[in-house]
């Protein structure tokens, strides 16, 4: 399966424009980067590195923190955001399911059906 970078590296492909080249392989770049760094962040394959200590025979302490990696996370994707504004991407506005009730379902499934019927019914009176 393709990565988001790697979507964003095909569309570079038949670009020309050097400054909307640069931004499309940037954003590739930092799409990579969010991929490995939600990795990070569901503890997959690295979670043994996300905090480690070591102390060593004479009593020294070393240790090793990856505190840092949601706030880096939340700064790359504010870059990305960024440079898709720069290029032109549209936003995605959400889309709110729409709460019907169950009575409203059923009108609707009654207004399908007779919509349905009426094809039908006009569809047989024009034969001969």
């Amino acid at each position: 399966m393709d990565s988001t970078g790697d979507r964003l590296r095909a569309l570079a492909t038949d670009e020309t424009d050097a400054r909307t080249l640069a931004l499309l392989t940037e954003a590739a770049r930092i799409a990579d980067r969010l991929d490995d760094l939600d990795d990070i962040i569901a503890g997959k394959g690295v979670l043994q590195l996300l905090r480690f200590r070591l102390v060593d025979d004479e009593g020294r302490v070393a240790e090793v923190k990856f505190d840092g990696v949601l706030a880096e996370s939340r700064q790359q994707a504010t870059a990305l955001r960024g440079i898709l504004a720069q290029l032109g991407v549209p936003k995605v506005e959400a889309v709110k399911p729409e709460r019907r009730s169950g009575l409203d379902q059923l009108r609707a499934r009654r207004e399908a059906r007779a919509a349905a019927q009426g094809s039908a019914d006009a569809a047989g009176s024009a034969s001969p």
